[in-house]
């Protein structure tokens, strides 16, 4: 009875390691891209602004480019494992297919970087497009463990605005792109498209957190209400 017990909790436990490997790497690039911007580029020592300033933190980059390698690819069990909390529904099935995709995705792209075998004019490009299915995952999973009540409500609330915020930030972003460069009009499309954008990237690595706490600890309702029915 006791060996019943404790298998379903050691599985669906397994994947809060890789749950605490992703959001703690998330945080770490988020830390070293604000460096990067802060003390290389474009403000810092090492940037068009530095004058004649001799010290380097060029390396933030690249360092960064690396941490978010380990970062989607750890996000990936986490992805598969959320869905033993979820209704077997094919929108499920299909953005969690598609956010896994994106996330070796994002991580090829991210060593294409590093390596220079990408430019990054095109891998940015990319990386940004890649970043939408695993928003939408984001917020298909939030949605559905919302309404199916399979979820935490923090966890399901706080995924639910931060699936929205990046592909809404984005289009806000791109709609100042019809016109004039530069211009006012542009620029107060732009300015609230990417702060919003760039909070919904910045708040992606509490999420898997927030699982690994709430969601990973306990078992899924479907094992409870079995325990419950014996």
């Amino acid at each position: 009875m006791l060996t019943e017990t404790r298998a379903p909790r050691e599985r669906t436990a397994a994947a809060v390691p890789w749950a605490l490997a992703t959001g703690i790497a998330g945080l770490l690039a988020n830390v070293l891209l604000v460096l990067f911007f802060l003390l290389a580029e474009p403000f810092g020592v090492s940037g068009p602004l530095a004058g004649e300033a001799r010290r380097d933190y060029s390396w933030l980059g690249p360092a960064n480019d690396l941490v978010i390698v380990i970062q989607f690819l750890t996000f990936i069990p986490v992805a598969l494992a959320l869905r033993r909390w979820l209704p077997r529904t094919r929108p499920v099935r299909a953005a969690t297919a598609a956010a896994v995709g994106a996330m070796i995705a994002i991580a090829i792209l991210q060593l294409l970087l590093v390596v220079g075998a990408l430019d990054f004019d095109v891998q940015v490009v990319l990386v940004v497009v890649a970043f939408l299915p695993v928003y939408g995952w984001v917020l298909t999973v939030s949605s559905t463990g919302h309404r199916h009540c399979t979820l935490p409500r923090p966890v399901t609330r706080f995924g639910l605005m931060l699936g929205a915020s990046y592909p809404v930030g984005l289009i806000i972003a791109m709609a100042g792109l019809i016109f004039s460069w530069g211009s006012a009009t542009q620029f107060a499309y732009l300015l609230p498209g990417s702060v919003i954008a760039a909070i919904g990237w910045l708040g992606l690595p509490v999420w898997p957190l927030l699982t690994a706490r709430l969601v990973f600890t306990r078992p899924p309702l479907s094992i409870r209400n079995e325990k419950g029915m014996r």
